[in-house]
């Protein structure tokens, strides 16, 4: 038996026709997009990684002074260029406008030109002897840029004490004035081997003040030794202190006695008899003496009876071997030569 060939049916066969791309093709097409897609993210991020920047955006600095806008620009990698000056109601020096304008992208180590307000022509105005601060600020308000270095000096610290170019001159806008500026110290003079008044005028005339020590020498009046040492960087006013050479103190003699007089009682008894006049009571005996550094005060019991006796005083100064009677109006008169130690018993009421 024949079985009869059947074919497809004619909407089956169409449908066949306008079916989807077959699944390996699919695929091959996915991969191809997710490779150009990671290409493209190469390039936006993972070259900036792996490559150093070739370009930056510029930022603004209209309203900068000169050397703020340098600052700045050099600190993006680019550049100051040419520098104008315009006549402007602005404060003289501050930036007016730049070329290319902020927000430009600019390859690295491009120029930026600016435009300052202030004279085409500005002369440097004199800033010696202001200080620092004042002198930066004189110089940015022409439109002029400044560098500053410091140096010893007797002038007052911070203090410009030179400039380059000189005060006057004309130059281009922009152009860096040179300040050297005072630190406030010096170097301390060699005084060693001068005089002591040579020493100190010569450290007071630089602004030193001078304290001076003595040490036994035959080179009296002469600087041995100065501290700090001549040459060491000094703030002004500081001390600087000198040994200088005194001569040798004389030896203290050894005191001579006062007197060779005799400090005894029989000696006190024999020369008081001796000033008593004829008819007046006699001495019986001396109560008491005392003897200091030349003087003596003599207290002498008087009387014809034993219960008749008062006490008598007598001040006498030695006068080589002997003593002389002094009055005591004489002796107890202020600035006489009688000891403190005897006048107490010379001056005061006698005490029987």
């Amino acid at each position: 038996m024949t079985v009869p060939h059947s074919s497809a049916p004619q909407g089956k066969a169409k449908s066949a026709q306008g079916s989807p791309l077959s699944t390996p093709i699919w695929i091959a097409i996915t991969v191809a997009v997710a490779l150009l897609a990671g290409g493209l993210t190469w390039l936006i991020t993972g070259r900036s990684t792996d490559e150093a920047p070739t370009s930056v955006t510029a930022s603004s600095v209209v309203g900068f002074t000169i050397q703020e806008a340098t600052l700045a620009l050099e600190g993006q990698g680019l550049q100051v260029g040419e520098i104008t000056l315009e006549p402007s109601d602005i404060e003289t020096g501050r930036v007016l406008a730049q070329n290319p304008e902020a927000g430009t992208t600019l390859a690295l180590g491009s120029r930026v030109d600016l435009v300052v307000a202030g004279d085409s022509e500005p002369r440097v105005p004199d800033v010696t002897s202001l200080n620092e601060t004042e002198a930066v600020n004189a110089l940015i308000a022409v439109g002029l840029q400044y560098e500053v270095s410091r140096t010893s000096s007797s002038e007052a610290a911070g203090e410009v004490i030179s400039q380059t170019p000189s005060a006057g001159e004309q130059v281009p806008p922009g152009t860096v004035v040179s300040l050297v500026v005072s630190n406030g110290e010096l170097g301390v003079p060699d005084v060693v081997g001068l005089t002591s008044a040579e020493a100190r005028a010569t450290l007071r005339n630089e602004g030193f003040r001078v304290k001076e020590q003595e040490v036994e020498s035959d080179k009296v009046g002469i600087v041995l030794k100065q501290d700090p040492a001549p040459g060491t960087e000094l703030a002004l006013d500081s001390i600087v202190v000198l040994t200088v050479g005194a001569a040798k103190p004389e030896p203290t003699p050894t005191p001579e006695p006062a007197s060779n007089a005799v400090c005894g009682n029989q000696e006190f008894a024999r020369l008081v008899a001796s000033l008593r006049e004829p008819g007046d009571a006699p001495v019986q005996y001396i109560q008491d003496y005392t003897c200091v550094g030349g003087w003596a005060v003599v207290l002498a019991a008087v009387g014809d009876q034993p219960d008749q006796i008062v006490l008598e005083r007598y001040i006498f100064e030695a006068e080589g071997n002997t003593w002389a009677r002094v009055s005591e109006g004489d002796a107890c008169a202020s600035g006489s030569g009688l000891p403190q130690a005897l006048r107490g018993p010379g001056c005061d009421p006698i005490v029987s």
